[in-house]
């Protein structure tokens, strides 16, 4: 038998404010430093870097070529706190029997997600901040020099994601285990309403507030589901179009 817990895992619960404000202040800042530099730059900004550091494409100096890579910072990052949005969002259904250890167990579950991501958040802004400062080095005569020191700080802080990965990956493997000892195989997502089913892909509800729904990926009735779709279009035009 099992019971179904409420949406008790609002986004406030799992919010870091320290963390919002260095999420913010890094994805403001490449706008500042790119809209101080643009008179300054050359005719010609790079647009795409080999992994040794050198600039493989070279694209005209336009609004779009040079705010290209904090537009994508700010893509990457709306497209993050919706995912960490909606694994907090998803309902589950636990069961009765020792029911405080379930729901325990699933907080943790949901500690653990937000972590991640919000780490994930962390590594992504930096990162995008050392690529912008290479954009504005690269393009200036003066600043070259600089452009190495970034090129490698930059490098290693996208290396850094690796050791986070594995770290959430061996917590989440721990705590996975734990789950199996408690609900055995029992499905634990709550069952979603086939009646909001059509044509056996597509589940749109407005009443649920999931954006992830088991085999259906998405809630295409919840408005930040197409928001999170633009994102990933948003990402690839602006990756793809400039060059």
């Amino acid at each position: 038998m099992q019971a179904t817990l409420p949406h008790s895992q609002r986004l406030s619960d799992q919010t870091n404010t320290l963390v919002e404000i260095y999420l913010v202040a890094f994805t403001v800042l490449p706008f500042l430093l790119l809209a101080y530099s643009y008179p300054f730059l050359s005719d010609r900004v790079p647009l795409f870097m080999t992994f040794t550091g050198e600039v493989s494409v070279w694209g005209e100096k336009t609004w779009l070529s040079v705010f290209r890579v904090p537009l994508i910072a700010l893509v990457t990052q709306v497209f993050i706190l919706l995912t960490k949005f909606g694994a907090l969002q998803t309902e589950v259904a636990l069961p009765v029997d020792n029911t405080g250890y379930n729901v325990e167990l699933y907080k943790h579950s949901a500690r653990l997600s937000a972590g991640f991501w919000d780490w994930l958040r962390c590594i992504a802004a930096l990162k995008m901040c050392g690529e912008t400062l290479d954009t504005i080095f690269l393009s200036i005569e003066r600043l070259k020099f600089l452009s190495r020191p970034t090129f490698i700080t930059t490098l290693v802080v996208a290396l850094l994601s690796i050791p986070v990965a594995l770290y959430y990956g061996y917590r989440w493997f721990i705590l996975r285990r734990k789950i199996k000892e408690a609900f055995g195989n029992v499905e634990t997502q709550k069952p979603i309403d086939a009646s909001h089913v059509y044509g056996s892909v597509f589940y749109f509800d407005r009443s649920d507030s999931a954006l992830f729904v088991s085999k259906h990926l998405f809630n295409f009735g919840n408005v930040w589901t197409w928001v999170f779709i633009g994102c990933i279009v948003a990402y690839v035009l602006l990756v793809f179009l400039p060059g």
